[in-house]
């Protein structure tokens, strides 16, 4: 029996060289060494008994039917007849090819002025944009494993839509089933808002996540984790968007920035009547000691720390079956003498290159609860060919 299953997305095959170019920043991100730091933590995932898996993966497994639906609301074009064309000639294409399509989503530039043509004189001049789905590198973003359900995000960017479409795809190949909760507007989630851990689950709500997301997960939440705390995040910083980048939860320690310490927070569980407090309060309530994160420290913490959930299997190439984590080899110096003194077996990672996106280890990994079976190709190979998302 495999371990969880994490999904962890090669950053070059969805952010193509030309989005880098223009990135700026120094030092500049290089995408060659951030996809060596994917497969590193790639590796390390699976030397410690998970299963990672890429979306861009899943998809070239999906039916071939759900992949040109995909491919159809992809392209875009100038002229209607052109864009209309597009998605018949798709129709002969192989599923390798469909893919790219899916993921960069080409639109048709014509200059009709540019006088010369591409052909002939009286031909416009053609050129290709690029809109690919950046994003896809942070399957975090799109969804919260709610503990063997998934609720699908509706992040405040509505361009990032195109994400959260093909990411649906994706999990409802793996899983054979569609996610048991969706976010209907006006509301807002993001998955970094959801942090969770042996029976433990921390929600922040602000800038990202709405207050009233609450009523959709607490039935999954409540009856998974059975220990809710929700937090009102009203500290809003450009480099910390998401309470994944602030807070990291572990078997019996909460990871906090101190300057969130007191942040309103609420105690959820069945048959007890909440009360508002201070994150730190409610965090010791429910018997996990509060580690403080100096501003300085948070920085660094954004460079990740990723507890792997639940059970591991015991012929671990080391740390036996004690909890693990991975961490960002910056952030390694002080996160790896804390976790110790708590038993949890770290193994550090480079992942300097992510960081430069805001990118954690945490908001680049995420869970998949509910897999069929042993091999997630099983639920794919069932899959009804009706639907996308």
């Amino acid at each position: 029996m495999s371990g969880p299953m994490v999904l962890i997305q090669n950053p070059t095959v969805v952010q193509p060289v030309e989005t880098s170019v223009f990135r700026p920043g120094r030092p500049a991100y290089d995408p060659v060494r951030a996809a060596a730091e994917s497969a590193a933590v790639r590796a390390a995932l699976t030397d410690l008994g998970a299963d990672p898996r890429a979306p861009s993966e899943i998809l070239a497994a999906l039916p071939r039917e759900v992949l040109l639906e995909l491919a159809a609301r992809a392209v875009s074009a100038d002229d209607d007849a052109r864009l209309s064309a597009a998605r018949d000639v798709m129709r002969d294409w192989s599923v390798p090819a469909l893919v790219p399509v899916v993921l960069r989503q080409p639109r048709l530039l014509l200059d009709p002025a540019a006088g010369g043509g591409v052909i002939g004189p009286d031909q416009p001049d053609e050129s290709y944009a690029l809109r690919p789905l950046a994003g896809l590198m942070f399957p975090r973003d799109h969804y919260v494993d709610l503990g063997g359900a998934i609720a699908i995000g509706r992040l405040r960017r509505r361009d990032r839509a195109r994400e959260t479409v093909v990411m649906a795809a994706v999990l409802r190949g793996l899983r054979g089933r569609s996610a048991e909760v969706r976010v209907p507007e006006p509301l807002f989630l993001a998955g970094g808002d959801l942090v969770t851990c042996d029976g433990v689950a921390v929600l922040g709500t602000g800038a990202r996540t709405s207050p009233a997301a609450w009523g959709l997960l607490r039935p999954h939440l409540l009856a998974a984790f059975g220990r809710v705390v929700r937090v009102r995040d009203e500290l809003l910083r450009p480099g910390e968007p998401h309470l994944d980048h602030w807070l990291g939860l572990g078997p019996g320690i909460a990871l906090v920035a101190a300057d969130r310490l007191h942040a309103p927070a609420v105690v959820e569980s069945y048959g007890a009547a909440s009360r508002e407090t201070t994150l730190v309060d409610a965090l010791r309530s429910i018997e996990l000691a509060v580690c403080p994160l100096a501003p300085e420290t948070v920085a660094a913490f954004a460079a990740g720390v990723f507890f792997l959930p639940g059970p591991r299997p015991g012929a671990w190439t080391a740390g036996g079956d004690e909890p693990a984590a991975l961490v960002s080899t910056a952030s390694a110096p002080w996160t790896e003498p804390v976790l110790s003194r708590f038993g949890v077996h770290t193994v550090a990672v480079p992942f300097d290159e992510h960081h430069k996106q805001l990118g954690s280890l945490h908001r680049a990994l995420n869970t998949v609860p509910g897999v069929l079976g042993d091999e997630p190709g099983r639920a794919i190979s069932g899959w009804r060919q009706d639907a996308v998302g």
